[in-house]
C-alpha cells in the first residue's frame, strides 16, 4: 500500500510538472470565457432596451402616419372642392372678360404695335416649333401660297442677279490674266473651266445649322468669321422654317424627309445656297456662296454619319434641354475650316501621253525660238556698223598757185670773120623779161564707192573704192558735183547695206 501510494504521488508530481502549462492555459481560457459571457449579457440587455425603444417609436410613427393619411384625405377633398369652384369661377370669368380682353388687345395693337411685337416676339419661335410639331400639315397648307409666290419671285430675281454676276465675272476673268491661269491649269492637268468658274464664283461658307429631323429643333449653330453681320437671334426660327420647307417639298413632290436621302437637298436664294444633308435623326444645313469644291457633299455625309455614330442616343432623345446634348459647336467649326478652300485645292489629273508630247514640243519650240532670237540679236549687232557706217573725212585736193618759169630764147649777135683790114667787134644789149607767176589747175580726187564688196584678210566684208579723178577748174561747179555725189552716195549706201546683209547672212548660215 505504501508503495502504491508512493507511486501515485510520484505520478501526480510528474503530471503536475508536465501539465502545469496546460492548466494555466485552461485557466486563462476559462477566465476569458467568463468575461465574454458577461459582455454578451450586457450587450443583450442593451439591445433589448433599444428594441423596446424602437417598438415604442414605431408605434408612434404608425399613429402619426395614420393621422397624416387622414389629413391628406381631408386636403384632397378640399382641393377637389377648390378645383370645382375655380373651374366654375374661371368659366364665368372668361365669359365676362372675353369681350373686354379682345377689345383691349385690339386697341393695344392699334395704338402700340411695336410694344406688342416686342412682347409676343420671344413666344413666336416656340409657338412655331410647337405648331410645326403638332400640326405640320396645317402649317404646310397655310404656307403654300406664300412660299409659292416667294419662290417665284426669288427665282426670277436670282436669274437676273446671276446673269449680272456672270457678265461681270466674264469681263474680269477671261482676260490676259485668265488666259495665263488657263494655260497653267492645262499644264497641271486641271480643267481650265473649273479654274475659271472657281475664280469667278469663290466658295465661302457663311453658316452651319444642325437640326433635329422630326421636331425641327436647333441643336447647334455655327457662324463663320466672314459672316459676322449675320443675326444669330433668328437661328431657331430659321431652323423651324427650314424644316417646314423640307416637309412642304416632301408632301408636294413626294420623297422622304426622314433621313432616307430622297428629300430636299439644295436651296438657292440669290447668291447664297443652302446644302442639306439628311441623317437618321438630324440633318445638316450649310449656307454658302460660290461653287462648292470637289468632295463637298461627300464630306457632309461623312460628318453626319460620324455624328450619329458618336451621339445618336442623345440626338434622338433631345427635347429642348441643352443639358442632355454634348457641345456640338466645335465640330461644326472644324467642319467649316476643313471645307474652306485653299490655294492649290483644285487637284489635277495625271498628264496624258498627248499632253506630255505637246509639252515637249512646246519646250523644243521655245528653245529654238530663243536660239533664233539670240542669233538675230548677234546678227543685228554685228551688221549695225556696216549698215550704218559713221561719216569719215575725205581728203580732196584743191587748186594751188604754182609759179612756173618760162624760158625765152633771144638771138644774140655772133662774131663773123670778114676780110677787112681791121676786124671790129660790136656788143648789142638785149632786154630779158622777168619770170611771171601763172595759175595751173591741179586735178582733185574724190572717192566713189563701188557696189561690190571685197573680203579682206580679217574675214569681214569691206566696200571696194574706185577713185575717179575729175578736173573742174571752177569752185561752184566743184561744189555742185560734191552735192550730187553726196546724194547718190546716200542712195547707194542703202542698197549696199541691204546687199551686205543678205551676203553676210548667207555667209554665216551656209
Amino acid at each position: 500500500m505504501e508503495a502504491s501510494n508512493g507511486d501515485k504521488t510520484l505520478i501526480e508530481s510528474i503530471q503536475a510538472i508536465l501539465l502545469a502549462g496546460d492548466r494555466e492555459a485552461i485557466g486563462r481560457v476559462t477566465a476569458r470565457l467568463e468575461g465574454l459571457e458577461r459582455q454578451a449579457s450586457q450587450q443583450l440587455s442593451q439591445l433589448e432596451r433599444q428594441i423596446g425603444l424602437l417598438q415604442t417609436n414605431a408605434e408612434a410613427l404608425q399613429q402619426e402616419a395614420h393621422l397624416t393619411k387622414l389629413r391628406l384625405r381631408e386636403l384632397q377633398l378640399t382641393l377637389e372642392v377648390l378645383q370645382h369652384q375655380a373651374r366654375a369661377d374661371s368659366e364665368g370669368l372668361v365669359a365676362k372678360l372675353t369681350p373686354v380682353f379682345s377689345d383691349l388687345v385690339g386697341r393695344q395693337i392699334r395704338d402700340n404695335p411695336e410694344e406688342m411685337a416686342e412682347a409676343l416676339g420671344p413666344v413666336m419661335g416656340e409657338a412655331l416649333r410647337v405648331q410645326i410639331r403638332e400640326s405640320r400639315q396645317d402649317m404646310v397648307e397655310a404656307l403654300y401660297p406664300v412660299i409659292g409666290e416667294t419662290v417665284q419671285k426669288a427665282v426670277g430675281e436670282f436669274a437676273r442677279e446671276f446673269q449680272r454676276n456672270v457678265d461681270r465675272q466674264l469681263r474680269t476673268t477671261f482676260g490676259p490674266q485668265g488666259f495665263i491661269r488657263g494655260m497653267v491649269a492645262r499644264v497641271r492637268g486641271v480643267d481650265p473651266a473649273a479654274v475659271a468658274m472657281r475664280d469667278a464664283l469663290p466658295f465661302e461658307i457663311r453658316q452651319i445649322f444642325l437640326i433635329q429631323q422630326q421636331s425641327g429643333l436647333l441643336l447647334a449653330h455655327h457662324v463663320a468669321e466672314e459672316a459676322a453681320e449675320v443675326n444669330t437671334a433668328d437661328s431657331d426660327l430659321i431652323s423651324g422654317m427650314l424644316t417646314a420647307i423640307r416637309d412642304f417639298a416632301a408632301d408636294s413632290f413626294g420623297g422622304g424627309a426622314d433621313g432616307d436621302g430622297d428629300g430636299l437637298s439644295d436651296i438657292q436664294y440669290g447668291a447664297q445656297r443652302v446644302a442639306i444633308q439628311n441623317g437618321r435623326t438630324v440633318y445638316l444645313a450649310v449656307v454658302f456662296t460660290g461653287v462648292e469644291p470637289e468632295g463637298f457633299h461627300g464630306r457632309l455625309r461623312q460628318f453626319v454619319a460620324d455624328l450619329h455614330v458618336a451621339h445618336e442616343p442623345a440626338l434622338r432623345a433631345y427635347n429642348g434641354d441643352p443639358a442632355v446634348l454634348p457641345n456640338l459647336r466645335p465640330p461644326l467649326g472644324r467642319l467649316q475650316r476643313e471645307l474652306r478652300p485653299e490655294e492649290g485645292d483644285v487637284k489635277g489629273r495625271p498628264l496624258g501621253r498627248a499632253t506630255k508630247i505637246g509639252l515637249w514640243l512646246m519646250g523644243l519650240l521655245g528653245i529654238l525660238g530663243l536660239g533664233l532670237a539670240c542669233f538675230y540679236l548677234q546678227f543685228t549687232i554685228a551688221l549695225y556698223p556696216i549698215a550704218f557706217p559713221s561719216p569719215t573725212p575725205t581728203n580732196t585736193a584743191v587748186p594751188t598757185a604754182t609759179p612756173t618759169a618760162t624760158a625765152t630764147f633771144t638771138p644774140t649777135p655772133t662774131a663773123t670773120a670778114t676780110a677787112t683790114s681791121s676786124p671790129t667787134a660790136t656788143h648789142t644789149p638785149s632786154h630779158t623779161p622777168s619770170p611771171t607767176a601763172t595759175f595751173t589747175p591741179t586735178p582733185y580726187l574724190y572717192a566713189q564707192r563701188h557696189a561690190h564688196p571685197i573680203r579682206h584678210a580679217d574675214g569681214h566684208l569691206h566696200p571696194f573704192v574706185h577713185p575717179h579723178a575729175h578736173a573742174n577748174p571752177h569752185p561752184a561747179a566743184r561744189h555742185h558735183d560734191a552735192q550730187c555725189v553726196g546724194a547718190g552716195r546716200a542712195e547707194r549706201s542703202l542698197a549696199v547695206a541691204l546687199r551686205r546683209a543678205r551676203q553676210y547672212a548667207a555667209h554665216r548660215l551656209f
